[in-house]
């Protein structure tokens, strides 16, 4: 008995208006396609904007995405990269030892090799896989705030405090004048806003691990009456 035989099934593209078969079109490689873009971490650790980097080190680090470095080991010399950025090599050694000390930066190899690499728990280029092997393989620490990020929020959150005390007062001496007054209404609104910037200011402040002052401590006790 002779074996039946099926057709074989073949999918083509087809021209809905004439019905011809269509060449398939090679697919255009994309930038996403494991380069050309910059992953920027974020969740647990703190943001970038809140260790109150510098122009040079923002610069330093926006050098290493351009040059490669963030799935790569990257050599960076103060001297050729300072007229890059507009600076000086003592300025661009400081922001590369700053960025060190917050982990933004890792260091490949010895102290004195000047070859440096994004930390993967923050910026990476390339595919998922490669990233999961590049963590593994570095184990990254994690990005911590330093002495200089943690005076900057204490100093940002007492300002915000003092702010927002004031315009309280201002909102109660309105209120107290002239009672349901278009002045009232907008020093309440006022005093509402800056309100909830210094509750953000001082947040922030606690996020980072910064030890609080006792006003500080008792503006949030205040605050969340």
């Amino acid at each position: 008995m002779a074996a039946t035989r099926r057709a074989a099934r073949r999918l083509e593209l087809v021209d809905t208006t004439t019905g011809e078969v269509v060449e398939r079109k090679q697919r255009v490689p994309h930038a996403f396609d494991g380069k050309g873009y910059t992953l920027e971490g974020h969740g647990a650790e703190v943001p970038n904007f809140s260790l109150n980097l510098s122009g040079t080190e923002w610069d330093v680090l926006d050098w290493m995405k351009q040059h490669g470095g963030c799935a790569n080991p990257v050599r960076l010399e103060p001297s050729e990269v300072a007229p890059l950025l507009c600076s000086t090599p003592n300025t661009v050694k400081a922001a590369v030892a700053r960025l060190l000390k917050l982990n933004l930066m890792l260091r490949i190899g010895g102290p004195r090799s000047g070859t440096y690499q994004l930390n993967p728990r923050r910026f990476w280029e390339g595919s998922g896989e490669a990233h999961v092997k590049a963590c593994t393989r570095m184990d990254p620490p994690a990005v911590a705030p330093d002495a200089k990020a943690l005076a900057t929020a204490l100093k940002a959150a007492q300002k915000a405090t003092d702010t927002a005390r004031d315009a309280a007062e201002a909102a109660d001496e309105a209120e107290e004048m002239a009672p349901g007054s278009k002045l009232a209404e907008k020093t309440q609104a006022t005093a509402a806003a800056t309100h909830a910037s210094a509750i953000l200011a001082v947040e922030t402040a606690v996020n980072l691990g910064a030890q609080l002052p006792v006003q500080l401590r008792r503006f949030l006790q205040e605050a969340a009456k």
